[in-house]
């Protein structure tokens, strides 16, 4: 009788490790592959505003890590140019010059960048008159990118929004998040 209870819980252990194992997902998400239902963020083509994570805006230039220490939305008067500029470098003043400019820029060239969506889904889709690049020690941006942009607000001092932009250089560098910048009428 004792042998027939060991025999038993020798299967009951055998099926509690085989069932641990089933249903997990291997972890394959790495720093460049897409978004997941674990919160993680990478890197993607195919973008849509569902995919604008809603964490503090980041991102990653040449495969390393950036924190922001500026942003401003530029308002150009005689150009009409929107410019959305993620700095890591901030100036001496509010909408004074970025001397040594590191980091993503977005611009709407000859037009507004409004309350609203902005979209370029894939690396391959026409972008209209918006233009994207980043700049950091010696590395410039490829020139294929793609973007989603939402901005929630526009004051007379700031732009309140959120960004999923992509790169598609080597080093897959991207720029993402919630962002505040501050409204630079120029």
């Amino acid at each position: 009788m004792l042998k027939h209870y060991s025999s038993l819980f020798f299967l009951f252990i055998i099926i509690i490790f085989i069932s641990a194992g089933c249903g997990k997902k291997t972890d394959n998400t790495g720093s460049n592959t897409e978004n997941n239902k674990s919160g993680e963020f990478g890197w993607k083509d195919g973008i849509t505003s569902g995919d604008i994570p809603d964490f503090p805006v980041k991102g990653s230039i040449s495969g390393k890590d950036v924190q922001f220490a500026y942003i401003n939305f530029e308002k150009w008067r005689g150009a009409n140019d929107n410019v959305i500029n993620f700095s890591l470098v901030k100036p001496q003043q509010n909408c004074g010059f970025i001397e040594n400019f590191e980091g993503f820029t977005l611009m709407n060239k000859g037009g507004e960048i409004k309350q609203g969506s902005f979209v370029k889904s894939k690396f391959s889709d026409d972008a209209g008159t918006y233009q994207s690049s980043f700049k950091t020690g010696g590395n410039k941006s490829a020139d294929q990118w793609n973007c989603a942009l939402e901005i929630e607000s526009i004051s007379d001092k700031t732009v309140k929004g959120k960004i999923a932009l992509y790169f598609n250089d080597a080093s897959k560098s991207w720029v993402a998040g919630r962002f505040e910048a501050v409204l630079c009428n120029n």
